[in-house]
């Protein structure tokens, strides 16, 4: 169950003193461009993010100040669609083609950036892509959001927030444990907030409403990843994309044996495969390492120890 609490007058204070920190990842002349869940950070996407490299790619997982955890820029939903365009332009000048994708409302912005840029994006990658919030154990409260918008209000909606629980998007038992200690311990786990705020939700609602009514203009090939126990949004969403945009090339993959956080569950490595196959397919990216990736492979190595050494716990993302 998901609670309402108040949260602290400045929600970055229980983030990490470092803050968040980007995932730039070289590789070949294909990129791809990930932007993760809402309040939540690059670590979410990183196992899928190092394992398109490997395959290749030039991966770029940007924090999105006001949008990424920890982070104190304006919460404001036109901002982050602006930083997410910006991100993929600034991909496009170092790559010969570039897709984009994300998870929750990282598909959505991900869908907004092709809306604007249809025929630049070589593909959409949508992974548990969030329209409706209408998962098995998605709140009641949901349904009220819109009353958090109305003006009197509006103060009192970044003060109350929705706190995280079991299962935290997760079905696999031993990962859900660590997150689960992570948020009694911290507040937080590494790749995000213990709890998200009803300003930032009315927020998403804002940025879901309006890339809703741009699907028809997406012509870029698109993949949708979805579970079918999604526990945040039933697979309804990824249906309602699939049946909305103009792209001739869809494809649709339901997981049987996973939540809603598909990049850190149980089927983890199919999602990765199904991306990799996809982007093969529209990039013509010959499978194998990158030169860049094969000079470097010793750092890159390592590096990926250090950050397998943290704790990739994960919360639910939205």
């Amino acid at each position: 169950m998901n609670l309402l609490t108040t949260v602290p007058a400045d929600p970055a204070s229980n983030a990490p003193l470092a803050g968040p920190r980007s995932l730039v990842l070289p590789g070949g002349e294909h990129g791809v461009l990930l932007f993760h869940g809402l309040s939540s950070t690059p670590a979410e996407l990183q196992f899928l993010a190092r394992g398109l490299q490997r395959a290749g790619f030039t991966v770029r997982v940007p924090v999105i100040d006001g949008y990424s955890f920890g982070t104190t820029g304006p919460r404001e939903h036109a901002r982050w669609a602006q930083a997410a365009l910006a991100a993929f332009e600034a991909l496009r000048a170092e790559c010969r083609t570039v897709a984009v994708g994300g998870l929750c409302i990282g598909a959505v912005l991900a869908l907004g950036v092709a809306a604007q840029r249809s025929t630049e994006a070589a593909a959409v990658l949508a992974l548990s892509t969030t329209l409706h919030y209408d998962g098995w154990a998605a709140p009641w409260t949901r349904r009220f959001l819109g009353l958090g918008a109305w003006w009197p209000l509006t103060a009192l909606a970044a003060r109350i927030g929705v706190r995280e629980s079991a299962p935290f998007g997760v079905k696999d038992e031993r990962m859900r444990g660590w997150i689960a200690a992570q948020m009694q311990n911290t507040g937080h786990s590494d790749a995000g907030s213990a709890i998200l705020t009803v300003r930032d939700l009315i927020e998403a609602r804002r940025l879901i409403d309006g890339v809703r009514r741009r699907l028809p203009v997406i012509a870029t090939p698109t993949l949708l990843v979805h579970a079918r126990e999604d526990d945040a949004a039933s697979p309804r969403s990824a249906f309602e994309v699939a049946q909305r945009i103009s792209a001739r090339d869809v494809r649709c993959v339901v997981l049987g044996d996973s939540y809603h956080m598909v990049s850190i569950d149980r089927e983890k490595h199919r999602v990765l495969s199904e991306m990799k196959d996809f982007l093969q397919k529209q990039t013509g990216q010959v499978g194998g390492e990158s030169q860049v990736l094969a000079e470097n492979r010793t750092r890159f190595d390592r590096q990926d120890r250090l950050d397998d050494g943290r704790a990739l716990a994960s919360r639910r993302t939205l």
